[in-house]
């Protein structure tokens, strides 16, 4: 079950990832139309999969804290401090990043400031997961 879990979470990350690069590039190239409802969309299908990949990830932390040896101290150990840490409240932050660029929509601003803002909060969304997902420690390929 925990590598089923791992995986999906593994994959889903790449769902984001596409999807910020899509959401980032499509409203900057939009900067001077209208806020259509395929970028309503677009943010949509991006805010459900970070959110699902966030919820797989909060599952696979608490499984994890569940198998920590007795007296293990997670703030002095770099490995584990990241894994449990780091990770978890970068990615929160992230989510949290993604989750107000995709209700930049409901604002009473002009398109050009929504296409603006929403790529901008998806850019910061993107640098924060990039810097903190474990490339060392996780396969490229899912199941791999």
């Amino acid at each position: 079950m925990l590598k089923g879990l791992l995986d999906l979470h593994n994959l889903l990350r790449w769902f984001i990832l596409i999807l910020l690069l899509v959401n980032i590039i499509k409203n900057y190239a939009s900067i001077n139309k209208p806020f259509t409802t395929g970028d309503k969309k677009l943010g949509l299908w991006l805010m459900i999969c970070a959110h699902t990949t966030f919820l797989v990830g909060l599952i696979l932390l608490i499984i994890k804290l569940t198998q920590l040896p007795a007296g293990v101290s997670v703030m002095k150990n770099d490995a584990l401090r990241f894994s449990f840490v780091e990770h978890p409240v970068a990615m929160l932050i992230a989510i949290v990043l993604i989750t107000i660029g995709r209700g930049v929509f409901r604002k009473n601003i002009s398109d050009a400031k929504k296409h603006t803002r929403a790529a901008t909060l998806f850019l910061l969304a993107l640098i924060v997961i990039l810097a903190m997902i474990p490339w060392a420690t996780s396969s490229l390929v899912p199941g791999m």
